[in-house]
């Protein structure tokens, strides 16, 4: 508590005790925007190309990006094959706004360990099952052919119906793949929502915009939704950044 110290004209210092001119408020929670990105794919979607992605962050006003790659990745600033949103939006906008920036994906061992785990999966279907892993190629190439269709628009992309459709394809994708694959989709997000939670309550007050592939993006905003941390509504967001833009898949 601030207290008021008045000195009298012969120099004495009186303490006023009791008396303050107002306590400071506790800080609000910090607020956390996930945004969902789509990697490589952003190079042919037309309504949410690389451009799009770098003008979504610059309008959201972050104070901290918490982005989908180690820390010797993000310190190296490595050029990324599947992730090329880094080196063509998001590495220059940390140049142009010197914006804080945490890293999500996890450190060694344990990156190696739930890497295993996905490459064990799938490895076990395709001896065991491979008529499965035909099945789920086939699904996987009419998924992504009708969200190519949809995803006019960054709302679009972050839709609570693009959430839905990516949460069913990994409960099936769990359910053919088995609990390893489980456990390591799991362990990844997990990691991810841990960084998140611990960069939010370092830095209350503060705006956090989160990048993630948009497959990930159901998972996380389920779970912090279900957290003391202010959850903003992307698809709003979007909406209200842009009016008359079409979002609603």
């Amino acid at each position: 508590m601030r207290r008021l110290f008045l000195a009298c004209a012969m120099g004495v210092t009186l303490a006023i005790a009791g008396i303050s001119q107002g306590t400071a408020s506790a800080a609000d929670p910090a607020e956390v925007i996930v945004l969902s990105t789509l990697h490589q794919l952003h190079a042919q979607t037309d309504g949410y190309s690389f451009a799009d992605l770098s003008d979504v962050i610059e309008q959201l006003h972050p104070d901290i990006l918490a982005v989908e790659l180690t820390a010797v990745d993000l310190e190296s600033r490595r050029e990324q094959s599947t992730k090329q949103e880094y080196q063509h939006s998001v590495f220059p906008l940390l140049d142009k706004h010197n914006y804080d920036v945490v890293p999500l994906e996890p450190p060694q061992p344990l990156y190696d360990e739930l890497v295993s785990l996905f490459r064990k999966a799938q490895k076990d279907l395709s001896e065991q099952n491979p008529a499965g892993v035909e099945s789920f190629n086939l699904y996987m190439d009419s998924l992504f052919e009708m969200l190519g269709e949809r995803w006019v628009s960054p709302g679009a992309v972050n839709s609570r119906a693009t959430d839905i459709l990516f949460e069913s394809k990994h409960r099936f994708q769990s359910a053919l793949f088995g609990p390893e694959e489980a456990q390591a989709w799991q362990g990844w997000n997990q990691h991810f929502l841990q960084q998140i939670v611990r960069t939010a309550d370092a830095h209350p007050d503060k705006r956090i915009l989160v990048l993630v592939g948009a497959e990930h993006a159901y998972w996380l905003r389920a779970h912090l939704a279900d957290s003391e941390i202010i959850l903003l509504d992307t698809q709003r967001l979007l909406a209200d950044r842009k009016k008359g833009a079409r979002s609603d898949f």
